[in-house]
């Protein structure tokens, strides 16, 4: 049994919380990981050999089920949600006292999507990371993934993805972008989303695989473009909890909600309707007509506001792609006087002031009666081990 150990720090700050969707608190204790528990899992025939066309394709034959429950509650634990977009890009912050120099994020989508605390995960937490992404592996080639429902499969594809791209930022880290991540393959250094680090029922995959030749390839709503977090504030959000079959179609179509109304993912331009780059990679598969395609999708999820942007006749531009780290900090493990720390120094001056941005945000959502009021508390603060308390 691989064990996965929770980060050892409390996440809090004096922070209105968002109905439903901010709530800060990363609870310090240790947390045992089980491999991921099945349900009616049924025998299946041996895995496909190498080379084997299409060994992903999906056949589903049982009824089975992987059961995310560890890693749901690990995800509600570490990741912060900053909830709907204003559709207003955030001003420049202020830099510290004494200085002119801007340190953590400043980019004009700071205050969209979601975040992972980086900054404060363990040793122990990353090693969870890399024998949970392992355990998803060994579990979807021992029985067979392509043979489960076909909904148990996406959901297994989004989470696999999503563990593999923390795991390798949480190694790497700090960096202030992901695709500056390189992984020596066969001694060969590769970008993060293109190495082949992943292995299922024999092959060897990359992110960028996962994604496109097996999900794009045969999921057909394009809805499925937004479950896969990237590490970065232009992709979309890192959900709170886990993927399962019986969620991922609402949590998908929640997720695409939040990113076509936010500007990261549409906003308009003096003669231009830009849109994310993630819809680029995904046009092969869903926008072959790419002004009529994405238009009609873009108007499923958009709301009031989007709808009457896209109402212009205008074409399509792919948008600037914000590749900062979604982060607290910007990729700098930044303690309280802005200068390095090991993850469990107290709350920095730059993540104090997101925090407050984000605050603020909460306010001005909550007079425009998009979210409902909801008061709480959130503190920072080193966690004592009860044995040593006792010292």
């Amino acid at each position: 049994m691989k064990t996965f150990y929770k980060t050892a720090c409390l996440l809090t700050t004096r922070l209105g919380v968002f109905s439903g969707v901010i709530g800060l608190s990363v609870v310090a204790q240790t947390l045992p990981l089980a491999s991921p528990a099945f349900a009616n899992v049924a025998q299946t025939a041996p895995a496909p050999s190498s080379h084997q066309v299409n060994v992903f394709r999906p056949n589903p034959v049982n009824n089975s089920k992987i059961d995310y429950s560890i890693w749901d509650e690990a995800l509600s634990q570490v990741v912060l949600d900053f909830g709907p977009s204003t559709r207003l890009r955030a001003r420049r912050p202020a830099s510290g006292i004494g200085t002119r120099f801007v340190k953590g994020h400043k980019t004009a989508y700071r205050l969209e999507g979601a975040r992972f605390t980086f900054e404060y995960i363990t040793d122990d937490y990353r090693q969870g990371l890399t024998d949970y992404r392992l355990d998803l592996q060994d579990i979807a080639t021992k029985y067979n993934i392509t043979k489960f429902p076909k909904d148990e499969q996406l959901a297994f594809w989004i989470n696999l993805h999503n563990v593999a791209v923390l795991e390798k930022i949480a190694e790497n880290y700090p960096v202030s972008r992901p695709d500056n991540i390189k992984i020596k393959i066969g001694g060969v250094k590769l970008p993060l989303d293109e190495a082949p680090f992943l292995e299922v029922l024999g092959e060897s995959l990359s992110l960028q695989d996962i994604r496109r030749k097996i999900v794009f390839r045969n999921w057909d709503n394009p809805n499925v473009i937004y479950g896969f977090f990237q590490g970065e504030i232009g992709s979309p959000s890192l959900s709170k909890y886990a993927y399962t079959g019986e969620n991922v179609r609402e949590y998908l179509n929640r997720n695409a909600d939040d990113f076509v109304n936010s500007l990261r993912g549409f906003n308009l331009g003096s003669a231009t309707k830009n849109v994310s780059a993630i819809y680029q990679e995904a046009a092969p598969y869903y926008f072959r007509n790419w002004e009529s395609d994405l238009q009609s999708h873009l108007l499923i999820h958009a709301g009031e506001k989007v709808r009457e942007e896209l109402g212009k006749a205008y074409p399509f531009k792919i948008d600037r792609y914000d590749n900062m780290i979604a982060d607290l900090s910007g990729g700098q493990r930044l303690g309280s006087s802005g200068a390095p720390t090991n993850g469990n120094g107290n709350v920095s001056f730059e993540i104090s002031r997101m925090l407050g941005e984000v605050r603020e945000k909460k306010e001005y959502l909550r007079r425009r009666d998009i979210i409902k009021d909801r008061k709480g508390y959130v503190i920072i603060e080193d966690l004592v081990p009860e044995e040593d308390k006792q010292k």
